[in-house]
């Protein structure tokens, strides 16, 4: 009998770890509300902030999708959404995504641009002035460079044609974490002219792809963090290799995107055929050559669907010549 390979490898083998890079386990790593001094480290590499000062602001995790939606209105989905308080003010917004799926390579640019206009303008009270806009800040941990130079640090800010920045309050952090994993392997991490924050930020990086737990820790070891973070960090990481439904969902990933993809393209082809369906019952009644029953039985719908598409319509006629 032929054996499925997926289904045999369902469990870790000794010293396997789930890689961060699978966006639900880098979640649980760094978005762990028990665990919130792991974030809080990875936030200090990031904004070159030291540990000691960022955790006396309050680091909060926010909702993923964007708020306040109307009907078939599109969603953010982060990874990762944080905010930073001091004085009961938010003075960074953060969101922190996981890149590797080969299609994420395509999107990458134009998702970016939604994201970060959301996150610009979520959860804005009304009173506050402009000039007290939040740092907003979205950083990208891609397998696959979107630059030509090779760097690993590929940031992104609003500037003009010659160069010069416009605000510092917007950007866009892209982070090669192939780069940084063969700049670890290959030793070279420490040959790199970047100040000690960027170092740790580059093995944090290189750590994420790792599927050996002894590698991970290895270069862990050399991120400069307090004794008790790396505890937490390891003990995280052995929680989610005991996980045997979050183990059987990794393995299967691919199988899940093809999935989650098949829906999209459902719902979009549900979406469109309510437009059309839509349209031809508008189409038809402003004919005035056919009963709601008649129009109802052209496009497979109820009267009371038919009706209800009718008022609506009229009641936006109305309403727009007003």
């Amino acid at each position: 009998m032929a054996v499925n390979m997926r289904e045999k490898k369902a469990s870790l083998a000794p010293g396997e770890i789930v890689p961060l890079s699978y966006d639900e386990a880098f979640k649980l790593m760094f978005a762990n509300k028990r665990h919130m001094r792991i974030l809080t480290m990875l936030l200090s590499k990031i904004l070159k902030i030291p540990y000691e000062t960022l955790s006396k602001s309050k680091i909060q995790l926010e909702p993923l999708t964007n708020q306040n939606l109307t009907l078939g209105e599109k969603k953010t989905e982060c990874d990762i959404a944080v905010s930073i308080k001091k004085d009961k003010i938010i003075t960074d917004k953060i969101m922190l995504e996981v890149n590797i799926r080969s299609s994420a390579f395509q999107t990458i640019i134009d998702r970016d641009s939604f994201y970060f206009s959301d996150m610009i303008a979520n959860a804005f009270p009304e009173s506050e002035g402009y000039s007290n806009l939040p740092n907003n800040l979205l950083v990208n941990f891609n397998n696959f460079s979107l630059n030509k130079r090779g760097l690993i640090f590929d940031e992104y800010m609003y500037r003009n044609i010659y160069g010069d920045v416009l605000t510092e309050k917007s950007r866009i952090l892209n982070i090669d974490i192939a780069k940084c994993y063969q700049l670890w392997y290959n030793k070279g991490i420490k040959e790199e002219n970047i100040d000690n924050y960027s170092k740790d930020l580059t093995l944090i990086s290189a750590a994420l792809s790792m599927d050996k737990k002894k590698d991970f820790m290895r270069c862990m070891n050399k991120v400069e963090m307090s004794p008790e973070i790396r505890r937490e960090m390891e003990g995280v990481l052995d929680n989610m290799c005991r996980d045997q439904k979050l183990v059987s969902r990794y393995y299967n990933r691919e199988e899940e995107e093809r999935r989650i993809q098949e829906g999209i393209y459902k719902e979009i082809d549900q979406n469109a055929t309510s437009r059309t369906k839509k349209e031809i019952v508008i189409k038809l009644y402003n004919q005035k050559k056919l009963s709601l029953e008649e129009i109802a039985d052209v496009n497979s719908l109820t009267s009371s669907e038919v009706e209800k598409i009718i008022n609506n319509y009229l009641a936006q006629k109305e309403s727009d010549t007003e």
